[in-house]
């Protein structure tokens, strides 16, 4: 959970909880404070939902631009239309619809930090742009002859192996070597052994006080199953799975088995690499393009895919993709 104070009107961020115990987790957390403090560009290396976000967070409130702002852009989300405009900003006039002037995130994130989420998906185009404001150090707004300075520190962030996507041609190796001054990986779930039951008791409590109740516990068998389940959406299907246990099954005091959405439970941790691994990573791609094709509409995507509406919520369970007890206005949960 990421907290912010107001000092002399300056917001300053505090570091968000980095909740874990175990080796691989720790070893990177314990790097955080010196990186933070180093002022150089970060890559974050980690599986989707592996929580680059909370870390990116947490370098920006343990630097020395705490008090500026933090500002984050996925950069596979954005179509080529209208990135440029987005992280650069645009005069009055540029284009059609261009009413006014706009401040690009740059301009927002001025002295503080920008999180560039999923920089492996970024197009060619977005990719010789962000080198060139990243090797001058100043931005142009679209249709505008002036360049503006911008002093930012970059944290880019990534599921995919990123120095093979170099080696294959499909990410330019300068700017690979421009945002990885550090490397930090994140540790999978499945890699952090018994944190699994840390995070759960985590997210169970937070989910509770949300409904104005008491953090109820995890029952014994149930806490088993988290242990060997794969955690294919590691940290964001956890938490998405427990606020469903809390505010759609209604459990208050005990969150068994009965209480937990629909989930691949019985898969091995070996599934989670080679041919499993690469059509997974298919689907999940699929959901999320067609989740942005139709705005979040859920009844949509499901009719895009051929899927009934309750097999599209299945799947995006198990991928951790934002099914949460608030409903859409087509009806879905989403």
């Amino acid at each position: 959970m990421d907290r912010s104070s107001r000092v002399d009107g300056v917001v300053e961020h505090e570091v968000p909880e980095l909740i874990g115990e175990s080796p691989a987790w720790r070893l990177m957390v314990e790097q955080l404070p010196r990186v933070a403090a180093s002022g150089l560009p970060v890559l974050l290396l980690g599986e989707t939902g592996s929580g680059k976000e909370v870390v990116s967070r947490a370098l920006h409130a343990l630097s020395p631009r705490r008090r500026q702002p933090f500002v984050a852009q996925n950069c596979g989300a954005t179509p080529d239309t209208l990135i440029e405009s987005e992280l650069f900003g645009h005069a009055r006039g540029a284009f059609t619809g261009a009413i006014q002037d706009r401040t690009g995130l740059f301009e927002a994130a001025e002295g503080g930090t920008l999180l560039l989420d999923e920089i492996g998906d970024a197009s060619p185009l977005l990719q010789m742009k962000l080198l060139r404001v990243l090797q001058e150090g100043e931005a142009r707004r679209v249709g505008d002859s002036r360049a503006r300075r911008v002093d930012v520190r970059v944290i880019a962030a990534t599921h995919r192996p990123l120095e093979r996507v170099v080696g294959s041609g499909g990410f330019r190796a300068d700017l690979f070597f421009r945002l990885a001054a550090v490397r930090l990986r994140l540790p999978s779930l499945r890699e952090r052994g018994r944190d699994v039951l840390l995070l759960a008791r985590y997210f169970l409590a937070r989910a509770a006080a949300r409904v104005g109740c008491p953090a109820p516990e995890l029952a014994p068998d149930l806490a088993d199953q988290l242990l060997r389940h794969s955690w294919p959406g590691n940290v964001r299907e956890l938490s998405n799975a427990c606020a469903f246990a809390v505010s759609v099954s209604g459990a208050r005091t005990l969150v068994g088995g009965e209480h937990w959405p629909d989930a691949p439970f019985a898969e091995s941790v070996a599934e989670g690499s080679g041919l499993h691994a690469e059509t997974r990573a298919l689907e999940e791609r699929r959901l999320r393009e067609t989740l942005r094709r139709t705005q979040g509409n859920k009844t949509q995507a499901a009719r895009a895919l051929g899927l009934s509406r309750q097999g599209l919520l299945k799947k995006l369970r198990r991928y951790g993709l934002g099914v949460t007890a608030t409903l859409d206005d087509d009806g879905d949960a989403h």
